[in-house]
């Protein structure tokens, strides 16, 4: 999904986590939302408490993620769809499983729903991944660029609109309801931009 400012500036692009029917995570990408929502919350009338929620992710990442994943919570892990999600209790451990993530990989995040039990959740992890070689990593910039998956901060901020980084597909000007930046944006669209973020495709030996 996309936050847009008054503007039609993009706020950030996180992964909505529906949790129950009234109960959200949003999953950032780099910056923060925190205040923007409880301003928004503030101003709009809205009856909702909004706060940071105490948990901390594990991405799995790659090829042999899925196996990964099975050993560690069982066949049911092949079914997970994109952008499904499932609350379990993996030996006592609250957890969070979702099918999403920030690579052109297969993958996975892992939200651990109690800080005591970060330690048992590595070790689980890392045992289940003996098998595999599972490794160490940090986000693959390169990985995420060939994908064309955009980093806030890097490829767009909030002096850039959807239409600009070519997200205007995530953009419903048609939709009943209102949003922050909507009459902006429409009166974007109806104009047209005068810059787009474009990829180039490099040939040759790397």
């Amino acid at each position: 999904m996309l936050i847009t400012n008054k503007n039609g500036g993009i706020i950030n692009d996180p992964v909505l986590v529906r949790l129950g029917e009234n109960h959200f995570w949003l999953s950032l990408a780099d910056s923060d939302v925190l205040l923007w929502a409880q301003g928004v919350a503030l101003n709009s009338g809205m009856d909702v408490n909004i706060a940071e929620p105490n948990v901390s992710p594990i991405q799995m990442r790659g090829p042999k993620s899925m196996l990964v994943m099975a050993a560690l919570f069982g066949d049911w892990i092949n079914e997970l769809c994109y952008f499904w999600l499932k609350e379990i209790d993996l030996r006592g451990i609250p957890l969070v499983v979702s099918r999403t993530g920030w690579s052109g990989e297969l993958g996975y995040e892992i939200y651990l729903r109690d800080g005591r039990y970060g330690d048992l959740l590595w070790e689980a992890v890392m045992e289940a991944g003996k098998p595999y070689n599972i490794g160490l990593g940090a986000p693959s910039q390169i990985r995420r660029m060939e994908a064309r998956l955009l980093s806030y901060g890097s490829d767009m901020t909030s002096n850039e609109n959807p239409f600009e980084i070519g997200f205007e597909k995530y953009v419903d000007l048609e939709q009943e309801g209102d949003f922050i930046g909507k009459d902006s944006l429409r009166r974007i669209k109806a104009k047209g931009i005068r810059r787009r973020l474009v990829g180039l495709e490099i040939d040759g030996p790397p």
